[in-house]
């Protein structure tokens, strides 16, 4: 046998052992989870008393973090929030700040706005009670104030992330899933589901649907924000039409009514609702058309030339603060008006 003969069967064998290597490789590359496209930094931690501009004085019992948010290639922070935590829970968003021009994650809030919501909550909702609010906001409530609410995990829904990221989406919710210690079942994701819909149902038709999602006569609390607003435009684009713009707060109320009017012509919007985000910025919410403006979401949300939700007869207004308004659902189905 001539020494080439030899080494055919080994060559033969480094050419099957190399092409299994290389979709070794390859399966590796696809597989391979990809990263988020940012970081949350730690920057700081402490008690009410060092974060004295979360006006929490009230719970001196809280863990608070101070986080950036880091993108990739991109040199400043995008974005920056705080959360709190009792002993050894899972965080709970309570501030955030976005300091670009796109859509992210959440919407600016005035820290005041929840720590007075808070403690009427606290005060004067029975302990028994249920309450019933976007998953955000029943987190934050039941932090604050131990209250029983139907959604206690951090859902994520919907994500709001800029147009560039929506390919690592699924990187982004792992991400997100790992940082706030999110275990939710798919009992409460269904639920959740069942309460985002009644949200964006006719009035009557949602109330109904909220007091069977409910389950019994409990006394039971629905608590809205006008974010809220946004967030059931992105997962019911058919049922609820939302767009959104901030405006500079100046002395001339007047010029910037028109404005909003200008919106509501140009793009055949039906109607609009004001946010106060800080004392220098206003962000304007407004509704596509007539079928938006008659959801439960929207009677229960203060609207240019729509009934005030004081009108709204299937619900009881029993509070309202800044962004939110707070309902005592009927234990009874009410006629329509």
């Amino acid at each position: 046998m001539r020494s080439s003969d030899k080494l055919l069967p080994s060559l033969g064998i480094i050419l099957v052992t190399g092409g299994l290597l290389l979709l070794g490789w390859f399966a590796y590359l696809w597989f391979k989870p990809v990263p988020a496209p940012y970081q949350y930094q730690l920057v700081a931690e402490g008690d009410s008393q060092k974060f004295s501009k979360m006006d929490l004085s009230g719970w001196p019992e809280l863990k608070l973090s101070q986080y950036k948010v880091q993108a990739d290639g991109v040199a400043k922070p995008i974005a920056e929030f705080i959360v709190a935590r009792q002993k050894d829970e899972a965080p709970v968003l309570i501030y955030w700040k976005n300091s670009t021009n796109e859509i992210l994650y959440n919407f600016d809030r005035k820290p005041s706005e929840l720590s007075t919501l808070a403690a009427a909550i606290a005060k004067h909702a029975p302990k028994d009670a249920l309450i019933l609010s976007w998953w955000d906001t029943s987190r934050q409530i039941k932090l604050l104030t131990g209250n029983d609410t139907l959604f206690t995990s951090h859902l994520n829904e919907p994500l709001m992330i800029p147009i560039p990221w929506l390919e690592q989406s699924e990187a982004i919710q792992a991400y997100e899933k790992q940082f706030w210690g999110s275990k939710a079942s798919q009992k409460e994701r269904e639920q959740f589901k069942r309460f985002s819909e009644a949200l964006t149902a006719p009035a009557e038709e949602g109330v109904k649907q909220l007091r069977e999602l409910v389950g019994s006569d409990r006394e039971a609390y629905v608590i809205v924000h006008v974010t809220d607003l946004y967030k059931a435009g992105l997962m019911y684009p058919d049922r609820i039409g939302v767009a959104f713009q901030n405006f500079p707060m100046t002395g001339n109320m007047h010029g910037m009514i028109n404005q909003m009017k200008v919106q509501l012509k140009e793009n055949d919007f039906d109607t609009y609702t004001l946010q106060s985000v800080a004392d220098e910025e206003i962000r304007v919410f407004f509704l596509s058309d007539e079928k938006s403006s008659q959801t439960l979401l929207a009677r229960m949300l203060p609207f240019v030339d729509k009934k005030a939700p004081t009108e709204l007869d299937v619900a009881q207004l029993i509070y309202q603060q800044g962004g939110y308004w707070v309902y005592r659902l009927p234990q009874t189905e009410t006629p329509a008006k």
